[in-house]
């Protein structure tokens, strides 16, 4: 146990490093030299495989995940890389949807550490960074598992993402909302071009955006790279019933009746959608409905609309940006309207869109919010807690809010003061919040000695 946990203490030291004293610059960090470099030096391992390409601003990790899911419920060794992590590193990299261990991670990223090296010393960009190492871990540790097909969600935006350098077969766009546009553009068009940057030429391109404007950068992006686009609500048509978790698909060629969704929520539908088609896009791969079907039923995201605890009911929720708030508290209030809504609240620092976030976070029917700030983890820091207690009193001076720095003492608070059934603590406003706080649950220690068992 200490063993596994020393290792793990020592991995995060280590990559964590690479940060820096400036945590994040467009100029340095929105680069696909380094990357490029870096691969190439470690053989490429990007090209050893087919790969499904998924970005957009709210739902390409649940997409990822569901399209991985099925795959791996098919027989096919599939690869999963995710970014950010909720509690330990190992979730960035899964094979068959579970995390590897974290003594093959550690040795991977040993076995690179001197094309790092000479990627830092030669390239007129400097060292790696901590998300392009993460990256390149991921991909070589598929190599190692000699996976039959990755599915790779993009980190930001897309266009100078270090995901960038795949040659996928499909790429899935499953959304565009305001988000991260300190770097990537102040509106959903410049949002959207950067996303669509992901589209390589002879692709299939699976849309899920729905303002006319992102569809037409879309549309003109596939026909200048001659990539075959098939457009959510044109091409694809989605259904939904809030109340029993049934999807109804339609894609070109197929129908799927009553697919029963683990993951809930109109969203998640859409995502299901385009997962599906994504499935049957990519050719050479078999995955007939009862596996397509059982998959959805058994797909499951830790801080996707998640229930922890049912009484009193508590949900973690990592919607950190106004698009994705806006669909889980939808959800939440229409699914949950006879409920006394209590909010344990963070959100990170930094982020020019927070004023439109926390406009909306005050309008929403809570009873209580509860301030926090969760952990500096990467390249992300917290808004601190009495800063947002300031800016939600000023958009709405009738909230009642309690402040408490530490996110696991503010679960302890909300359970105790607010322990009645008809009580739902919703904790959302950043995955790192959720990863924070869903330590009181499920302790990361825990989790890494059982994934090395």
């Amino acid at each position: 146990m200490n063993n596994v946990l020393a290792q793990y203490n020592l991995l995060i030291k280590e990559i964590e490093e690479l940060v820096g004293k400036v945590k994040f610059s467009p100029k340095v960090n929105l680069k696909l030299e380094r990357i490029e470099h870096l691969l190439n030096l470690l053989g490429n391992p990007q090209n050893d495989f087919p790969l499904v390409h998924v970005g957009g601003t709210s739902g390409k990790g649940s997409t990822s995940t569901m399209i991985s899911n099925i795959l791996s419920g098919s027989g096919y060794k599939t690869g999963l890389y995710l970014s950010p992590y909720l509690q330990i590193i190992n979730e960035t990299c899964q094979i068959n949807n579970k995390p590897v261990k974290t003594s093959d991670f550690l040795n991977t990223y040993s076995n690179i550490k001197p094309a790092i090296m000479e990627v830092a010393k030669n390239n007129q960009f400097g060292c790696p960074s901590y998300f392009e190492v993460k990256f390149a871990i991921s991909l070589c540790l598929f190599r190692q598992h000699k996976i039959d097909v990755g599915v790779i969600e993009v980190g930001i935006g897309g266009t100078f993402d270090a995901t960038n350098v795949i040659d996928a077969k499909v790429a899935v766009l499953v959304s565009v909302g305001l988000d991260h546009i300190e770097i990537l553009g102040e509106t959903i068009e410049e949002i959207a071009k950067n996303k669509a940057g992901i589209i390589k030429h002879n692709q299939y391109v699976i849309s899920g955006f729905k303002q006319p404007s992102t569809q037409l950068i879309v549309k003109n992006q596939c026909d200048e790279k001659k990539a075959t686009l098939f457009q959510l609500g044109k091409h694809i048509q989605c259904q939904y019933d809030i109340l029993t978790g049934k999807a109804t698909i339609k894609t070109p060629n197929n129908q799927y009746n009553d697919l029963q969704l683990n993951l809930v929520g109109h969203f998640q539908a859409e995502n299901a959608a385009c997962a599906i088609m994504a499935i049957e896009l990519l050719k050479g791969f078999q995955c007939d409905i009862d596996i397509i079907r059982k998959s959805f039923q058994n797909t499951f995201i830790a801080g996707r609309l998640e229930i922890v605890q049912e009484n009193p009911l508590v949900i973690l929720d990592g919607a950190h940006n106004p698009e994705k708030f806006g669909k889980a508290s939808r959800y939440i209030t229409e699914k949950y309207a006879d409920k006394s809504l209590v909010m344990i609240l963070s959100i990170k620092a930094g982020r020019a869109i927070n004023n439109e976030l926390i406009s909306k976070i005050a309008k929403t029917n809570v009873n209580h919010i509860i301030v926090t700030s969760f952990k500096t983890k990467g390249i992300w820091e917290s808004l601190p807690a009495k800063e947002l207690a300031q800016y939600l009193k000023e958009e709405n001076p009738h909230l009642l809010i309690d402040i408490i720095n530490s996110p696991i003492n503010a679960v302890k608070f909300a359970l105790e003061k607010f322990s009645k059934p008809h009580s739902l603590i919703w904790i959302t406003g950043s995955l790192l919040l959720v990863g924070d706080t869903r330590e009181y649950w499920y302790p990361s220690e825990k989790m890494l000695i059982e994934l090395e068992q």
